[in-house]
């Protein structure tokens, strides 16, 4: 069975959440919810509709429609229409659904007015329409229609499902001005959102700390993980890296800490591959590498859209997803370039327009195959503008070299090696 609230007033959720979990927030002013496990501890329908007034009235809802029936649409129209409490029996959805306005229905202007223009004013005579009718000149909606009209509809609630957020604030009661106290603030508030995460099945991607100051600013941090965590002991060394790395400027007297859910990875370990490293310790790794050397030298790289040369940026690291069982990567031949920041001068002895000899530091040999130019340039209007003729060369060293020329001032360049 399922009980519908109607008012305009009062906070329906709330008063619904207190006596069922399974809840659909229809409207506003609308909410439904199941009340079939209530028989054994409040009784009939009737007094599961008494107590659901009490608490009406305890929590100051004056004016709202109360209906029960065994069907949440039917227990929707009455609701909506009829103000007090009413208890639908099985079966006689349809008398009590009768005089009710047929403009109640959830349909279309141009069909509530064709049925006006019929002379259809109630649910009453749109119930003793035959079916079939309503199909031919409505559709399907004519179906739905009718069997509103009958209280025959069934359908599941689609339940309410407040959205998740996992932050919490601890306003201080004395300020503090040392890392070691503040670790111990920050290890409750970890252990009550990661516990809260658990419950529900999910995990972080983004731990974002926000610490009000004793002058009034604030010290902000936010930490991206590679991989979904939830385990406050490495949550709390991460942030504890990175409070050493970037500490407040004066004494604390807040904190807000909020955790971005996510759901958490799953891998699926074979047989045949060796044990890899846990997720948490990649992410610690990262974090003590990038007090190490800086944030930003520390991710993935990633080309960017454009035709300059060794031109890229850096993400944060983000590892690839697991090959599903079925799935074997290809076999192909690739070659990997390997390149020499900055790039290496180079004294190139060229025969008829084509490098015949090539030095540099490390680097020394006879061209015995050589391709190319590639003429390339951009940007002109930049200071990173370019213009350059590219060759890849054998030399007799053993090495397989590309090299470069700057068409402006035909210097040469050794800018990596093939391996």
């Amino acid at each position: 069975m399922f009980a519908c609230l109607h008012s305009q007033n009062g906070d329906l959720l709330a008063l619904a959440n207190a006596f069922s979990p399974v809840i659909e927030h229809t409207d506003p002013d609308t909410v439904i919810f199941s009340i079939a496990g209530l028989g054994s501890l409040i009784g009939t329908a009737h007094q599961i509709a008494s107590e659901i007034s009490r608490q009406r009235a305890a929590w100051g809802i004056i004016q709202a429609g109360l209906a029960i029936a065994h069907n949440p649409d039917t227990a929707v129209l009455i609701a909506r229409n009829t103000w007090g409490v009413t208890i639908v029996p099985p079966g006689q959805e349809a008398t009590y659904l009768s005089d009710l306005r047929v403009d109640a229905l959830d349909s279309t202007p141009q069909i509530l007015e064709t049925l006006e223009r019929w002379g259809v004013r109630t649910l009453g005579s749109l119930a003793a329409l035959p079916e079939a009718g309503l199909v031919e000149r409505f559709g399907e909606e004519g179906a739905r229609l009718h069997r509103l009209a009958l209280g025959r509809t069934q359908r599941l609630l689609r339940v309410f499902s407040p959205e998740n957020k996992f932050e919490k604030r601890v306003d201080l009661e004395y300020s503090i001005e040392l890392l070691e106290p503040l670790l111990f603030v920050l290890s409750s508030v970890l252990h009550e959102l990661t516990e809260r995460l658990y419950q529900k099945s999910l995990a972080t991607n983004r731990l974002s700390l926000d610490l009000e100051l004793e002058d009034g600013s604030h010290h902000q941090c936010v930490q991206e993980f590679a991989v979904p965590l939830r385990e406050p002991q490495t949550l709390l060394k991460i942030a504890h890296l990175d409070l050493e790395a970037h500490p407040p400027k004066t004494a604390i007297v807040a904190v807000r800490m909020e955790l971005n859910p996510v759901n958490p990875q799953t891998i699926q370990h074979t047989l045949f591959v060796p044990a890899h490293p846990a997720p948490q310790k990649l992410q610690l790794a990262l974090t003590r590498i990038a007090g190490l050397v800086g944030e930003h030298n520390v991710g993935s790289a990633f080309l960017l859209n454009t035709h300059r040369p060794d031109a890229f940026a850096v993400h944060s690291f983000s590892p690839p997803k697991p090959l599903a069982g079925s799935e074997c990567p290809s076999r192909s031949l690739q070659v990997a370039f390997r390149m020499f920041r900055p790039a290496l001068p180079a004294a190139v002895h060229v025969k008829e327009d084509r490098p015949a000899q090539v030095a540099a530091s490390g680097i020394r040999g006879t061209v015995r195959t050589a391709s190319g130019p590639w003429r390339s340039s951009g940007e002109w209007w930049a200071e990173s503008r370019w213009a350059r003729d590219e060759w890849d060369v054998d030399l007799s060293d053993g090495g397989v070299y590309r090299l470069y020329c700057r068409t402006d001032s035909r210097n040469w360049f050794v800018e990596g090696f093939y391996d």
